[in-house]
């Protein structure tokens, strides 16, 4: 009698805890997904303002004619660099984590990647407009230089705004997580 008691009650404590330790194992991965997306995020929103900052320095430098077109060749390097080897790498692994993400972080990776793509396409055009041979117009003189530079700052902007809010709102769910509030990922 005694066994079986000891046996019921051993079944129960075990069906009570299953459940839990398999939600447990559940909530691991997509919770270090979605820990690493956080992180990335914001990556994105620290290159983006260093990219801002230097699209800031180039419309400064557009607006006298002292300084050489090389000054704005090697500022626009510079932004070239940020977006191939920072922005580019954190997308392409969000994209890996993309399907363990709910739905509001995959939209959010989908409109930071679609600035980050405008931003690159104006710093392409950008650095076509400061041709090799020097025979275009002088920064100062040029609307369209002046044009792909707005951009550049606009686009990395936005993308930094939206890496802000994307991570501080993961982040926030990651906490509550943590501290064991039922928080729901809007799907």
């Amino acid at each position: 009698m005694r066994t079986l008691k000891q046996s019921t009650i051993l079944a129960l404590g075990l069906a009570l805890l299953l459940p839990g330790a398999l939600s447990a194992t559940e909530l691991t991965k997509p919770s270090k997904a979605r820990k690493e997306a956080v992180k990335l995020t914001q990556h994105i929103e620290r290159t983006s303002l260093a990219i801002q900052k230097e699209a800031d320095r180039l419309h400064s430098m557009s607006r006298t004619g002292h300084i050489s077109n090389a000054t704005h060749k090697y500022g626009l390097m510079h932004i070239k660099n940020h977006v191939n080897e920072s922005l580019q790498p954190a997308f392409d692994r969000l994209a890996e984590l993309k399907p363990e993400l709910p739905d509001w972080h995959q939209t959010a990776i989908d409109h930071m990647k679609t600035s980050a793509s405008n931003l690159a396409l104006n710093t392409t055009a950008a650095i076509e407009n400061r041709n090799p041979d020097g025979s275009g117009l002088v920064p100062v003189a040029d609307q369209d230089y002046k044009q792909y530079v707005a951009n550049i700052h606009e686009r990395a902007t936005v993308l930094a705004q939206v890496a802000d809010a994307t991570a501080d709102y993961g982040s926030a769910q990651l906490k509550g997580h943590q501290a064991g509030l039922a928080i729901t990922s809007h799907d």
